[in-house]
């Protein structure tokens, strides 16, 4: 998704505006959910003294997140819980700024306009990753631990997932809006779920027929008429629940463990209460952080007078007008 949405405007925007525009959707809310997390759960949830929360490396160390140094835990925080990660949703965040990274790159060469040039960096970098895979002896030793991060690790298949979204924009002339299609490419991802097991993660050649039968889902979808209930046309509330959920998740299992780790219903109650309680969380970044950050990027003249408004920031949607019906 954000492959494709930002696509637009890597191709309109001068590098300089696009890394702004980047900046502003991302840093802000990001920042407010650090704060929130480190100074307002942290200290009322934490089992340690306030004296002691407030002087721990940990808790400076958090802080790191804004900029894409992730690091989970603050001390005393969720101690009893399963996972002692205040916000395990964060481990994207370097990737996604690996991804601008990349588009950065395409931006300067001018690959990001030229549509077969993008076709071919997606391929290239699928068949290095299998390379990697399954020909490591051809790779140097030292080399071979960041390869494998870089084009192995659970977190390369968002760059894998991003770049196919790109591509997918480009071609979005030609790519048919079938529903015959999607019902294939759900029947890939059901096959994918039923067969697959967590070794999967680290498997390339399972990615080029998996993420490709995912985009098609998520850009038919995206591009197809479905009813939206007058509440979510107020504002684009998905980053806010991105930043927010896991730390209300695990809110609610620290305050009732019995409830929502019961083997049987406890994921669905979790669910059931964990997603209002985000969703609450992210109509207020969005009215009182987003949009006015946003609103106030309007007023830059050189972001005001290339594009306006980017993009997929409000409500999250686009609407090529080439794609077939």
């Amino acid at each position: 998704m954000s492959g494709f949405l930002i696509a637009g405007s890597a191709q309109r925007l001068s590098l300089r505006n696009f890394l702004i525009n980047r900046g502003l959707r991302i840093v802000p809310a990001l920042a407010v959910d650090i704060v929130v997390c480190s100074l307002i759960i942290g200290p009322i949830v934490t089992i340690v003294y306030h004296s002691e929360y407030f002087t721990d490396p940990r808790f400076f160390k958090y802080f790191l997140n804004i900029v894409g140094w992730i690091h989970y835990e603050l001390p005393g925080v969720f101690q009893d819980n399963p996972s002692q990660k205040v916000n395990g949703a964060l481990w994207t965040v370097p990737w996604e700024i690996f991804c601008y990274i990349i588009m950065s790159f395409l931006m300067i060469t001018a690959i990001v306009k030229t549509r077969y040039k993008l076709l071919a960096v997606t391929a290239a970098y699928i068949v290095i990753g299998l390379i990697v895979q399954k020909m490591p002896y051809l790779l140097p030793g030292a080399i071979k631990p960041v390869a494998r991060f870089l084009f192995m690790s659970r977190g390369s298949q968002l760059i894998t997932a991003f770049l196919m979204g790109i591509v997918a924009f480009q071609f979005k002339a030609v790519i048919p809006h079938s529903r015959w299609l999607f019902a294939a490419a759900c029947l890939v991802c059901v096959a994918a779920i039923l067969t697959l097991d967590s070794r999967a993660i680290e498997s390339v050649i399972n990615r080029p027929i998996v993420i490709t039968s995912l985009v098609y889902i998520t850009v038919f979808i995206g591009l197809s008429e479905v009813p939206i209930p007058a509440f979510f046309r107020k504002g684009d509330y998905s980053y806010g629940v991105y930043l927010y959920h896991d730390p209300f998740l695990q809110i609610w299992i620290s305050a009732f463990p019995s409830v929502f780790l019961y083997p049987k219903y406890g994921a669905l109650a979790l669910y059931a209460v964990g997603l209002p309680s985000a969703l609450a969380v992210a109509v207020l970044s969005w009215h009182f952080i987003e949009k006015p950050i946003l609103g106030l990027r309007k007023k830059f003249s050189f972001i005001a007078q290339v594009r306006g408004v980017e993009d997929g920031n409000q409500g999250g949607r686009v609407r090529p007008l080439a794609v077939k019906s």
